[in-house]
């Protein structure tokens, strides 16, 4: 995931954790973590240069406790922890939730079909774009992946920052369309989307 994908999730997840959706908190450090990571290797030099004087920081505490390259073994987790956090802040909205055994369905469609998305259109388009390594398996996958990557490897300079923010956007739609789109199945499956069309045809 990109840096422009990065910001953009991490500042949704703050807001929604401002807004009372709490057990993203622990979403907003790993990916605020995320973002320094990924703003050390951008090609701007001021953004790399703040990321990196972070990382610095955080290897020099390290360093007082004991542990070398902290910042790197920070990054390294966080990178790994943003989707199980996810998934602990959907459990606790289910846990608050009055009907938990219809939150459940709607949450488990929602996620389920948001990581699926995400990773597919990691897989088919974002990875190939940022010229990372194909991993799909069925033939029509890997045509679409290695169009995009031979499409995109001889960009330079502006173009291949414009076709890196397209990406990112794209990852941010997919994923926002899939979770919503996940979440009107579990409605439906748990029959909650009628009780609300009842409710609306009781307020007119």
């Amino acid at each position: 995931m990109g840096v422009y994908a990065t910001a953009i999730f991490d500042i949704r997840n703050m807001n929604k954790a401002s807004h009372g959706d709490t057990g993203r908190i622990g979403a907003v450090a790993a990916q605020t973590t995320n973002l320094v990571s990924a703003a050390s290797k951008s090609s701007i030099e001021p953004v790399s240069k703040m990321a990196n004087s972070v990382f610095n920081c955080v290897d020099d505490a390290g360093k007082i406790v004991g542990v070398t390259n902290a910042a790197s073994k920070v990054a390294n987790v966080a990178s790994k922890a943003v989707n199980p956090l996810l998934c602990v802040a959907s459990g606790m909205r289910v846990l608050k939730d009055d009907d938990q055994y219809a939150a459940l369905i709607e949450e488990g469609c929602a996620m389920g079909s948001m990581f699926a998305a995400e990773s597919l259109f990691k897989n088919l388009v974002a990875n190939p774009a940022a010229q990372k390594e194909i991993k799909t398996s069925t033939k029509w996958a890997n045509k679409l992946a290695n169009f995009v990557q031979d499409s995109t490897k001889n960009l330079t300079g502006g173009k291949k920052v414009a076709v890196a923010i397209a990406a990112d956007l794209a990852l941010v739609g997919v994923s926002i369309f899939s979770f919503g789109a996940g979440k009107k199945i579990g409605k439906m499956l748990s029959g909650r989307d009628e009780q609300q069309d009842i409710s609306k045809i009781n307020n007119i």
